[in-house]
């Protein structure tokens, strides 16, 4: 978020540029960890790029929501990938009995708490961007691309915990995921006719937009780690969480107006704080 709110470039050119920081990013991770450049099987292989694919393609489906609606109204849709995740990890690979009730709701209970707390904390920290709704078509390919949004960036956990049976590391999954988001960003940027504007960019905005890829490749890796030591439905909602986000906004940046935002802040902040203690007790 830090780079891309201090770039002055359009959304395909960032876009690429931060393909290519998650491309350096995971592969430096990747073969750090490992002290070698990771190998697998075919069939993992494009499992694993495909999953890098998909979260671009989530991307791609944001960017789109947010130009047909805006940052307000697509945020929250885009959002449900916090529950989606929790589900994914209750139903499809069973990290929650139902024959546990309690620690099951806990975790369900808590994934709607960070919903709900970014939805607010988005408000409070995003720029009156009110679009031209008027137009049912533009409205609804909106409110569907964030819809899609959500699903990609829920959905690529699942080649990641089928990696992960068959004896892949975070880091290693990583490194090939970052293949998959660097095509997937590239042909994002091609998607948004980047190249065919006529737009300046210098060093300092490559870097930046790299910047952001390789702070999304060191985040990556500690929210894929964490999903292999605690699992997807109590690790995937805490990485939705904005409160850093929102914090830096308040007290670096000084673009939030904390008197008008103030109920928006305190429930939003209470809702993120007993979201992570519910998670938390779920484990329990």
């Amino acid at each position: 978020m830090v780079p891309r709110k201090q770039s002055r470039i359009s959304q395909g050119l960032f876009t690429f540029w931060m393909g290519c920081g998650i491309l350096l990013g995971t592969s430096l991770i990747g073969i750090i960890n490992l002290g070698r450049v990771p190998s697998t099987s075919w069939p993992l292989y494009v499992l694993m790029v495909s999953s890098g694919i998909v979260w671009a393609t989530g991307t791609l489906a944001y960017c789109i929501a947010v130009k047909y609606i805006g940052l307000s109204r697509s945020t929250p849709v885009k959002n449900l990938s916090a529950i989606f995740g929790t589900l994914i990890g209750i139903v499809i690979f069973h990290e929650f009995s139902i024959s546990r009730f309690l620690p099951c709701a806990l975790a369900i209970m808590g994934s709607l708490a960070v919903v709900v707390s970014t939805t607010l904390l988005s408000r409070v920290e995003s720029f009156d961007d009110a679009v031209d709704v008027d137009k049912k078509p533009k409205y609804i390919w909106g409110i569907l691309s964030a819809l899609w949004a959500a699903i990609a960036y829920s959905a690529y956990t699942v080649p990641m915990k089928m990696a992960y049976a068959q004896h892949i590391t975070p880091s290693a999954f990583l490194y090939f995921m970052g293949q998959g988001c660097f095509i997937g960003m590239t042909l994002l940027a091609v998607a948004l006719r980047t190249w065919k504007r006529k737009e300046p960019i210098t060093w300092h905005e490559r870097r930046m937009a790299a910047l952001s890829g390789l702070m999304w490749a060191a985040g990556s890796f500690c929210a894929n780690t964490a999903i292999k030591s605690i699992g997807i439905a109590v690790a995937w909602p805490l990485t939705k969480n904005t409160v850093i986000a929102v914090l830096y906004g308040v007290f670096v940046l000084k673009e939030i107006d904390t008197i008008k935002h103030k109920n928006e802040l305190r429930i939003g902040l209470a809702l993120s704080i007993a979201g992570i203690i519910l998670l938390a007790v779920a484990m329990k």
